[in-house]
């Protein structure tokens, strides 16, 4: 049952982050990422006293990397947005 758990926190937290990227102000999109960070060097080596230093270096830059993917798509999809919205009002103002 542990592990529907994480499973669930991590999907939430994934479509957090989804959603945060894709607003007008970008660091929304920073905020998921921070914590992330913040918890892995701080929570995790101080609760897991097995968890070693390499598995938590791999696991921080894995996360990063999904986290920060997720933010970068979001950007780029929101400047797309916005030039599809200027395309059509330029076409409305011909």
């Amino acid at each position: 049952m542990e592990q529907v758990y994480g499973w669930s926190i991590a999907i939430v937290v994934l479509v957090i982050q989804f959603l945060l990227s894709r607003r007008e102000k970008a660091i929304w999109g920073a905020i998921i990422p921070f914590l992330y960070l913040i918890f892995m060097v701080y929570w995790i080596p101080n609760n897991y006293e097995d968890f070693s230093i390499f598995k938590l270096i791999i696991v921080a830059i894995g996360g990063l990397a999904v986290l920060f993917s997720i933010w970068i798509n979001g950007r780029e999809y929101l400047k797309k947005k916005r030039k599809k919205e200027l395309v059509q009002i330029d076409l409305k103002n011909l």
